[in-house]
């Protein structure tokens, strides 16, 4: 099985607050390039940008992290999502989408902790158990 990892996900890992079991993290793990956008948002706010910075890329090079674009096909799941939600009342946001969208497309498992908002997108496959016991 093969894994996007979520944003919360790689900040619980950066910050070591949860930590990601290594059998997780193996060659094809992903992350989306909107997760890598919201990585640098952080890394701008934070006060040790460049430390930050580092830190970041330090991770994704040393795990061999794939960073997977957007293009047409992530698109149209994107926008079929969206428009079932809406109808059924359920609105998501917008970066979620996208990154669930990731997921469906390259037939990953999302790794997060944020399963309220990604329970809502049809056919996702979401890890159950990816964190390590503390």
């Amino acid at each position: 099985m093969k894994y996007l990892l979520d944003t919360d996900v790689i900040v619980n890992q950066l910050r070591g607050k949860k930590r990601i079991k290594e059998d997780v993290i193996v060659k094809g793990t992903a992350i989306s390039i909107i997760t890598f956008g919201e990585l640098l948002y952080g890394a701008e706010k934070s006060t040790n940008k460049e430390n930050s910075l580092i830190v970041i890329n330090k991770f994704i090079s040393d795990l061999q992290i794939d960073i997977l674009g957007l293009n047409q096909e992530i698109m149209h799941i994107y926008a079929e999502t969206k428009t079932f939600l809406e109808t059924a009342g359920k609105r998501l946001d917008e970066f979620d989408l996208l990154i669930g969208a990731t997921a469906i497309v390259y037939s990953l498992t999302i790794t997060t902790l944020n399963l309220r908002h990604f329970k809502r997108i049809p056919n996702l496959r979401i890890a159950k158990d990816f964190l390590e016991k503390v």
